[in-house]
């Protein structure tokens, strides 16, 4: 399974790709009516090629068995948007360039959109040999293609194989050639990622999603995330090569049996993934390499990345197309441009994923995701990160998003963000000088942050010397802020000498509180007992008075335990006197009217419905009053309990 490969074929069109693919496993690609009447592919076709264990001629060493997924794509210029479809995901390229033409005008566009797309490998075949075989063609010909790739930055000439479908031996060559085809490792994101291509519906299994997977592995029946719609589907069979498998790996072609969805909501261009691991923006900043010469501010191109195609509008980070130093970017002498994309659809995107650009049929150039998240900066801050961002310095990326996000960055969306996992996340902020990292919560602080926390924690005793604090209490007021860095700031101002603690709480050096609970009941209890018929719900008078939520609700248990506060509610907490005495006087209004509900009682008390509930149900406690749909009166006339 590691030594297998997506294989994509490319070339002009009529130079024989599908005749090839044809020559190789006998499958023809060319199964629609008007394909066969054109003579052209007019979709992606999918097939595969098994290469069984071969012993090399001196039986040295043994050739691997090697499943190749084959992915025919068209050849004619209106047909772009299919093929770079399916050049998505692919190992290796497989150029097809017929020696009777030559190289031409979608031989090229394919070779560039190979190289947009980072595909690190490709054979170029020469076909129709039998055609045109005159060595001195051949050989110019040769060195035409090999002069393509020398203008190109990531994909590699492998190796060119003649090749004509009447004579084995140069099928044996393309066939040793697949052999010995490197799989170079690229990049993978730490989660599964599955562009759908194909979407249908069997009668008997239901539906069905063809695609490649590009990272991570989901196992049958697993749940699925299809991003678009924010479903989840559940995974009832996975079949490879007609094989049906219990894993889907990278580099592997898949046919997902899927439960829960139906096949009319699916479409090309559908993410699959996991749950929690990606989310959706409609601007993402990206780096661009022009093919043509333009202006690309405030243009509206086509944008292909996987299988997805959209509109979007550039928007340049950078006033004027630069020359990529040395020092900015791991390609020299390259052009790019820096831009912010704007789409018409959300784009469910990654660090590093690649995407091409076209606009009227033309392609004019493709790049990579630097940002696939939609960020709040200033243009000039984007341009700085995304430069960071190019040249793949993580620890300036992440210092700098914490002096930008001045209440914390977090690494928590490290997969989508960078595709990095966690833990390389955290190894790199570890190594990043002045910074407080929160290893348990996945944020970075700046250090003025910290500083900032601090002077906070200062005022609120500058202001209250009685203040009786706890890095939980001071999270209900600062809720960006970590538990972690909250106690490790007020550990700091208890080492300088700021401020005391005192049974697990934070003082004020001008407190001078000698039992801190017979202090919380007395002070709630009086607070309480101010506010009359209208307290505050409990989290209110903590902030109020800024004391620690857990020693507060443990002060108020105690007083209810001792009835000098009666519970009606679950925030409404009332001075046992001022109840006993609202309950003579609701009495003395039931004597006078016969009754009491909500209209008697808020004549008398203009207090908010919350209260006046509250107070009405309170009666119910009593045996000589009764309910009887919302009025309450008394059981027995003449008799009135207490």
């Amino acid at each position: 399974m590691q030594n297998d490969l997506i294989i994509g074929l490319g070339g002009h069109i009529d130079h024989g790709k599908t005749s090839l693919i044809k020559a190789l496993n006998g499958f023809d690609g060319d199964e629609k009516p008007e394909e066969k009447q054109r003579g052209i592919t007019l979709d992606i076709s999918f097939s595969h090629l098994y290469l069984p264990p071969k012993q090399t001629e001196d039986k040295t060493e043994n050739k691997n068995a090697r499943n190749i997924a084959l992915i025919d794509v068209p050849g004619h210029d209106k047909l772009i948007k299919n093929m770079i479809a399916g050049s998505f995901g692919i190992d290796a390229l497989l150029l097809v360039v017929g020696a009777n033409e030559g190289l031409k005008p979608q031989s090229i566009e394919h070779l560039q959109i190979a190289d947009m797309l980072a595909i690190p490998l490709a054979i170029v075949v020469i076909t129709k040999i039998d055609l045109q075989n005159t060595p001195s063609v051949l050989a110019k010909l040769q060195n035409d293609i090999q002069k393509e790739f020398e203008k190109l930055h990531h994909i590699k000439l492998f190796a060119i194989s003649p090749f004509s479908v009447y004579e084995p031996a140069t099928h044996a060559k393309l066939i040793d050639l697949l052999y010995a085809l490197p799989k170079v490792q690229r990049p993978l994101a730490p989660f599964f990622r599955y562009y759908i291509d194909r979407a249908f519906s069997i009668t008997g299994a239901g539906t069905i999603t063809t695609g490649s997977v590009l990272s991570g592995t989901m196992n049958k029946n697993d749940s699925v995330y299809i991003c678009e719609l924010d479903t989840q589907a559940g995974i009832k069979s996975i079949e490879n090569h007609h094989t049906f498998i219990d894993t889907a790996t990278p580099s592997h072609r898949i046919a997902l049996n899927l439960k829960g969805v139906s096949a009319s909501v699916l479409k090309r261009g559908y993410l699959l993934s996991q749950k929690g691991y990606i989310r959706g923006f409609d601007e993402i900043d990206v780096v661009i390499y022009p093919l043509v010469e333009m202006s690309l501010h405030n243009l509206v191109v086509q944008f292909f990345i996987g299988t997805k195609r959209c509109n979007a509008k550039i928007s340049s980070l950078q006033p004027l197309l630069e020359l990529a130093q040395k020092s900015h970017t791991p390609q020299p002498n390259r052009p790019y441009i820096l831009a912010s994309l704007k789409t018409d659809e959300k784009i469910f995107s990654i660090f590093g994923e690649r995407f091409i650009l076209r606009i009227q049929d033309k392609t004019i150039g493709g790049g990579e995701v630097l940002n696939p998240i939609t960020e709040v900066m200033k243009k000039k801050q984007k341009y700085t990160y995304c430069n960071f961002l190019l040249q793949r310095d993580f620890k300036s990326a992440f210092y700098f998003c914490a002096c930008v996000h001045k209440k914390g960055f977090g690494l928590i969306s490290s997969a989508q963000r960078f595709s990095l996992t966690q833990k390389e996340a955290i190894q790199i902020a570890q190594n990043i000088p002045d910074i407080y990292l929160d290893t348990q919560e996945l944020v970075i602080y700046h250090p003025q942050t910290f500083e900032n926390i601090k002077d906070d924690i200062l005022k609120t005793f500058s202001k209250n010397k009685n203040a009786l604090l706890s890095s939980h209490s001071i999270h209900q007021k600062l809720k960006w802020a970590s538990i972690n860095l909250i106690q490790k700031a007020l550990d700091s101002l208890e080492y300088e000498g700021f401020i005391s603690k005192k049974d697990n709480l934070y003082l004020s050096k001008q407190n001078n509180i000698k039992n801190i609970d017979e202090y919380l009941q007395d002070t709630l209890y009086q607070t309480i007992l101010s506010q009359g018929l209208t307290p505050l719900a409990p989290y209110n008078i903590y902030d109020m008075l800024a004391i620690d939520t857990k020693s507060a609700d443990k002060a108020l248990k105690a007083l209810c335990g001792n009835k000098k506060l009666i519970r009606l509610q679950h925030n409404l907490f009332i001075a046992q006197s001022i109840l006993k005495s609202l309950h003579t006087q609701m009495r003395e209004w039931i004597q006078t009217y016969g009754y009491i509900d909500m209209g008697v009682l808020k004549n008398h008390l203009p207090l908010s419905r919350k209260y006046l509930i509250a107070y009405l149900d309170s009666l119910d406690a009593f045996d000589d009053i009764q309910n009887t749909q919302g009025k309450r009166t008394f059981k027995y006339k003449g008799k009135v309990c207490d």
